[in-house]
């Protein structure tokens, strides 16, 4: 398996706009954070994790060679917005997209994609996706994928767990609450990713505190915290972690 972090931070991103604080002004390279999105390369698949509003900024900057599937986690502006960025890999690879979601995640992206089809269309130039409704594990190609339900404030949604030939990879990168059955489906994880936003209680996300306790009862070989705000500096974060937990940053590429 080879993971690549396209973006690691919060909705707003990191520096936000009009904010001048230390972690905003810093000149660490890892603390600029794009919106939170993953592209998972295994079983000879290309998997991109959530279309962020910077997916375009994303895929030029890593190179990313095509994209076999997309597994949306819901549907807000910051998971979403960059989905009409797909069509360039639909005229790459000469092929129409799959994109697997949740039935409510499905609605709202045909709600606001609403000219996306499977057709090509003369003098229109626009994504062609199949879209499908999951609420079991299925496969991309020799991948299995298992959905598995978080609580995100008030909402359910999707985190996923990746298997493939003997390596596994967790990813929930927005998450308030966690079931004792969904801690479960990513027991055993080589690789576990969860949301930390900030230190201070949020409504709809984990506190760092709160994702550590987590990630110690899920007991991956190795954990990184993601969907980071402003609050959390890099290197001051890391130095807080437990050694098999780290601080995800844009651009950060894992090989197992």
């Amino acid at each position: 398996m080879k993971a690549i972090f396209l973006g690691t931070g919060t909705s707003a991103g990191v520096p936000i706009i009009g904010c001048y604080c230390p972690v905003c002004a810093s000149h660490d390279p890892h603390n600029r954070r794009l919106r939170t999105s993953l592209y998972l390369e295994a079983g000879g698949k290309h998997i991109v994790v959530d279309t962020t509003p910077d997916f375009r900024e994303q895929a030029l900057a890593h190179r990313l060679p095509r994209v076999d599937a997309v597994c949306f986690t819901h549907a807000h502006a910051d998971h979403i917005f960059g989905f009409d960025d797909i069509r360039r890999y639909n005229t790459i690879q000469d092929e129409i997209i799959p994109a697997y979601a949740s039935q409510d995640t499905l609605d709202n992206l045909l709600r606001v994609f609403n000219y996306i089809s499977t057709e090509r269309v003369a003098g229109f130039y626009r994504p062609r996706i199949t879209f499908t409704a999951i609420d079991q594990p299925f496969d991309i190609g020799e991948v299995r994928v298992t959905p598995v339900e978080v609580q995100h404030g008030h909402n359910t949604i999707l985190g996923f767990r990746f298997d493939s030939d003997g390596r596994s990879l967790g990813y929930v990168p927005d998450c308030s609450v966690m079931t004792e059955a969904a801690i479960d489906a990513f027991r055993g994880s080589d690789v576990m990713i969860l949301d930390a936003l900030r230190l201070r209680p949020h409504l709809t996300h984990l506190t760092l505190d709160d994702s550590v306790a987590l990630l110690k009862q899920i007991g991956a070989t190795t954990s990184y915290i993601i969907h980071l705000c402003h609050d959390l500096d890099h290197v001051e974060t890391q130095a807080k972690l437990p050694e098999t937990m780290h601080v995800s940053y844009d651009g950060l590429v894992l090989e197992w």
